[in-house]
């Protein structure tokens, strides 16, 4: 018999002997791709998309609301000692709107500024007027004086509030003559004057003394 190179078989009548089972590597199988995000349906993007303009178009809605109800910003608010004014709207909707003092149409002067909290007053011969605000807070007080211009008319000059601008042909008084002091005892108006108002400034630089000598047009 030849030799077997191979390994040899076991012995005959040998007792039974136990084979080492081969370990297979336990089946992996391919690699799985890790499971797609479902994104949202178009049907629910656009019902996302409509509910979002719903609340900002809201918001803007809200936004506009709340501006009307504020109501716009006066411009009675910049006014400083000095400045000439016309008086525009009534209650709520007054104010106060600076114009050159050599207008034909200026007919207040700005003597006083301050906040309306409610009771004040202006000192004599001065007229009294209050800008509201709304809900942005205190209006605006004014103390007013005639704007001194010769040539400007007018009816009751000795009211309590700023008395309107009137058209000389229909008006009671009309100035004839601007002095740039405040005169008590003596005026320096002419004969024949019908009114005399002097004004005294508040020790501001900006508004004026003044003497003003109105005649009956």
């Amino acid at each position: 018999m030849s030799e077997n190179p191979g390994a040899p078989f076991p012995p005959q009548n040998a007792p039974h002997q136990q084979w080492p089972h081969q370990q297979w590597p336990q089946h992996q199988g391919w690699p799985q791709q890790p499971p797609k995000k479902k994104g949202l349906s178009t049907k629910v993007k656009v019902l996302l998309l409509v509910a979002a303009l719903v609340v900002v178009g809201g918001g803007i809605g809200f936004i506009l609301v709340m501006k009307a109800a504020v109501g716009p910003e006066k411009q009675a608010k910049a006014l400083t000692e000095g400045d000439c004014v016309v008086l525009t709207g009534s209650g709520k909707e007054a104010d106060a709107v600076k114009t050159p003092c050599d207008s034909p149409q200026a007919p207040y002067a700005v003597s006083l500024t301050g906040l309306d909290k409610g009771e004040w007053d202006c000192k004599d011969g001065f007229y009294k007027y209050a800008v509201p605000r709304g809900a942005r807070g205190d209006g605006v007080a004014l103390c007013l004086a005639i704007n001194a211009k010769v040539g400007l008319c007018f009816d009751d000059i000795e009211t309590k509030t700023p008395p309107p601008l009137k058209d000389c042909g229909s008006a009671r008084l009309k100035i004839s003559e601007v002095f740039p002091q405040m005169s008590v005892v003596t005026s320096p108006c002419a004969e024949g004057t019908a009114e005399v108002i002097s004004y005294a400034s508040y020790g501001t630089t900006k508004f004026k003394s003044a003497t003003i000598c109105f005649v009956k047009p």
